[in-house]
C-alpha cells in the first residue's frame, strides 16, 4: 500500500533515482516468483542464469561498498536483501537510465531483457530531439 503523498513525492523530480512506486512495482513482479528473493519470472528460463550471476554479483558489490563506507550510484538500502537490490535498481533503471546503464552495464542490460525497454535509448533520443 502506497500514500498519495509518498507517489507525488516519488513522482516531483523523476531523475532522482528514487520512486516508490516503481520500488513497489517491482517487489510485486518479484512476488510473481512465489517468493521475493530478487528473482522475478524471467521471460524465459534460460535467462535465469545470467541473471542469477550478474545481480548476485552486483549486489554483492553494493552490500561491500556499505560496509566499506563507499559511494556508489545505487542506494545503500538495496544491500539489505537480493528483493530490495532489484527493487532499487528498478528505480534506478527507469529514473537514471544513462547513469545506470554506464555504471553498470551488465546490471542494466539484464533489466532491458526483463523489462523489455531500453529507457537510455528514450533518453538520450529525447534529449537529441530536443537539442535540435
Amino acid at each position: 500500500m502506497l500514500s498519495w503523498d509518498d507517489v507525488l513525492q516519488g513522482a516531483s523530480d523523476i531523475h532522482d533515482g528514487h520512486n516508490l512506486v516503481y520500488h513497489e512495482f517491482a517487489h510485486q513482479l518479484d512476488n510473481e516468483s512465489g517468493a521475493a528473493k530478487g528473482a522475478p519470472r524471467l521471460p524465459k528460463p534460460s535467462m535465469y542464469i545470467a541473471w542469477a550471476h550478474v545481480l548476485t554479483e552486483e549486489y554483492q558489490s553494493l552490500v561491500d561498498a556499505v560496509l566499506n563506507n563507499r559511494s556508489s550510484l545505487l542506494d545503500g538500502y538495496g544491500a539489505t536483501n537480493p528483493a530490495e537490490f532489484f527493487a532499487v535498481a528498478t528505480e534506478f533503471f527507469f529514473e537514471k537510465p544513462i547513469e545506470l546503464k554506464l555504471v553498470h552495464p551488465h546490471l542494466y542490460k539484464q533489466l532491458t531483457l526483463f523489462y523489455r525497454r531500453d529507457p537510455a535509448y528514450i533518453f538520450e533520443n529525447t534529449r537529441k530531439k530536443k537539442s535540435c
